[in-house]
């Protein structure tokens, strides 16, 4: 890590009573820094603010926030930026009665050298054996309770593949280990429905509010036989293509129209 504040002060130190800790009660969004500043920084706000509002969290200073992500983005010529949202500390078991106002942490990473070489090579996509849940009372937050994603990266660190196209119990296509999915078939492009399970990524938002040629569909993995194009995407890492998937060789080329979309 190489920055880190918590509610203003530089320190890597967090109460044992923050419910972020205890209950994974709190939001998070994560972004890329690039030349100084974030990428998609007012989208990085509204994702904060709609998870707040959502999950009834006590509104950080967003004035302040927007300040503090431009003065420590300016420092990092390319560098990946966290900023999490908790509850804060107090309350009683689940109850949050009694609790403070909400705590405010930014930290900066070093961004991943492979996400370079992905976005220019693409990557093997194979399919997840981990099935996600059902939940639209949560379903597109970001928020800390990510326990299938651990079960999910867990299956990943011992396959073979860069990354896994994961399911719903219902066998429907969601999303990636940590990303959006994106295809093309018989000429259109489609992505999932994220109203009962996944994360409504950023980047997602980006393409779909520029790119009105794209299909939010419910779909199973039949509905990928007469594939022809893939790729995954987040804040981070922009557009990525899949060079294969599930073992067939996929063409890259259609997808560097997307890439334009994360400015």
């Amino acid at each position: 890590m190489l920055y880190c504040q918590v509610n203003g002060q530089q320190t890597d130190v967090l109460s044992v009573n923050d419910r972020g800790f205890a209950y994974g009660d709190g939001i998070f969004t994560t972004g890329k820094i690039s030349n100084g500043r974030l990428e998609l920084c007012p989208r990085h706000i509204a994702r904060l603010q709609l998870g707040c509002s959502k999950l009834q969290i006590s509104p950080p200073d967003w004035l302040m926030l927007n300040d503090d992500i431009g003065r420590i983005s300016a420092r990092y010529p390319l560098a990946v930026l966290k900023i999490i949202i908790t509850a804060g500390q107090g309350g009683r078991g689940y109850s949050r009665v009694g609790t403070g106002e909400s705590c405010v942490i930014i930290q900066v990473h070093d961004y991943p050298e492979h996400y370079q070489a992905w976005s220019r090579e693409g990557i093997m996509l194979g399919i997840c054996g981990q099935k996600l849940g059902l939940n639209p009372m949560l379903s597109g937050i970001k928020h800390l309770n990510r326990l299938e994603q651990v079960f999910i990266r867990q299956e990943l660190d011992r396959r073979s593949e860069d990354d896994l196209l994961v399911l719903n119990i219902r066998n429907e296509i969601v999303e990636t280990s940590c990303s959006n999915v994106f295809w093309q078939a018989d000429g259109a492009w489609f992505t999932p429905v994220l109203d009962d399970s996944g994360v409504e990524g950023l980047a997602r938002a980006s393409i779909l509010a520029s790119r009105k040629d794209v299909d939010c569909v419910r779909a199973t993995l039949p509905d990928l036989e007469n594939l022809d194009a893939m790729f995954i995407c987040n804040a981070v890492m922009g557009a990525v293509p899949v060079r294969a998937f599930d073992g067939r060789d996929l063409d890259i080329a259609p997808v560097s129209d997307f890439k334009s979309c994360f400015s």
